[in-house]
């Protein structure tokens, strides 16, 4: 549990890449939580909850490599960044067009919109996610020596 609570410290190639893929995971259930029942919507928003400890194991991974874990701003503002254009383009191809405005009928817009972007959503942001984890941590090579961050993590 510390390794997604404790920011302070390094971990390895392996355990990043096996925590990360937990949390999407995690956050891909969430995200397909309006297919299955429109009153679960706010569900996914508890999503947000995954990151802190995305921020933790981003942070560490650059702590094993010797860098600030500053460097995961950049991170975080290239996925989203990502995340934002492919949304777009998936509004675009898989919406409904939006009916008039009724009052009577505007929930039911709304979860006709969330149902149809639930699937495609998810989709594309599992794949940015999974690229960013898979290509960055196969490009940070871990510093096999003590750093300021502290000892190596066990292997």
């Amino acid at each position: 549990m510390e390794i997604i609570l404790n920011p302070f410290g390094r971990i390895g190639p392996v355990t990043f890449r096996n925590t990360a893929l937990i949390l999407i995971a995690i956050g891909a259930c969430l995200s397909l939580s309006p297919l299955i029942n429109p009153g679960l919507a706010a569900l996914s928003f508890t999503g947000v909850l995954l990151l802190y400890p995305s921020l933790v194991i981003w942070v560490k991974r650059f702590h094993d490599a010797g860098k600030s874990g500053k460097w995961f701003l950049a991170v975080f503002a290239a996925q989203v960044i990502t995340g934002i254009v492919v949304n777009r383009f998936i509004v675009a191809r898989f919406l409904p067009p939006p009916p008039p405005v009724d009052p009577h009928f505007i929930w039911l817009s709304m979860v006709a919109q969330m149902r149809a972007n639930a699937l495609p959503g998810t989709i594309a942001g599992v794949i940015i996610s999974l690229a960013f984890v898979l290509v960055i941590n196969e490009e940070l090579k871990s510093d096999p020596e003590e750093n300021a961050y502290g000892p190596p993590p066990p292997r």
